[in-house]
């Protein structure tokens, strides 16, 4: 085999084991957004991950695929229709089954930061994104509407959501049609011994939002279950 075959046979299964280390995480308690600080170790690490509580397991943000499945499929909020659309793609901000559940939080040690509270901020969109994409919540006895974090196709509306110091606090994730969405995060915070800005790595975040099925699938789902039930019933005989 000559040098130029085997480097390329090298590139292919480097690749192709990288591929298979990406995480499809589409349903339990996750935190999108972690922030994580340690002063303990050098150099000190502030750090943006990805926190799957199922399994406890703290993934590289690039290392995992966020899905919307077809469940999310939900009305918009009135205030969020000229953005999303009349009906959309929602993860919810209380926990359902068969959706993610997604939080934000900080592992940081308070008096650290100024105010003790870092910023998110979303530093690109993708350019192939499919739809529109709005980080948003209700609160207070009003419910009047928070706009975390937001995007119009590819260009950033809402740039930045503050998030407490040992805080931990859900959000709707909203997105105005199917398809796989990229976006580039970080993690800001001002030290309050000097005032300097810290700013973690720009993690790439990949959703995945899987279309609702239409009538017509749903037609060829049901018929598809009439045959296989029928034929169960036929064998048993």
């Amino acid at each position: 085999m000559n040098l130029t075959l085997w480097i390329a046979w090298v590139w292919v299964l480097v690749n192709a084991c990288t591929a298979l280390a990406v995480t499809t995480l589409s349903d339990g308690h996750i935190d999108v957004f972690e922030v994580h600080y340690d002063s303990s170790v050098s150099p000190t690490e502030f750090a943006l991950h990805t926190h799957d509580h199922v399994s406890e397991t703290h993934f590289e943000p690039a290392d995992v695929i966020l899905q919307v499945n077809e469940s999310s499929y939900f009305a918009s909020p009135a205030g969020l229709i000229s953005i999303l659309g009349a009906s959309a793609y929602i993860l919810p901000a209380t926990q359902e089954a068969d959706m993610l559940y997604g939080g934000v939080s900080a592992d940081v040690p308070s008096g650290v930061f100024q105010n003790n509270q870092l910023k998110i901020q979303m530093v690109s969109a993708g350019s192939a994104n499919p739809g529109n994409f709005s980080m948003y919540r209700f609160f207070g006895s009003a419910g009047a509407l928070q706009v975390g974090l937001q995007s119009i196709g590819r260009s950033v509306s809402v740039n930045e959501v503050t998030i407490p110091i040992d805080g931990h606090d859900h959000w709707n994730w909203g997105f105005s049609a199917p398809g796989t969405y990229t976006f580039e995060f970080q993690g800001v915070g001002v030290k309050s011994e000097d005032f300097s800005i810290l700013e973690t790595a720009r993690e790439l975040f990949t959703f995945n939002v899987i279309p609702e099925p239409s009538s017509s699938t749903l037609l060829l789902i049901g018929l598809v279950g009439w045959v296989a039930t029928r034929n169960r019933i036929i064998s048993k005989g």
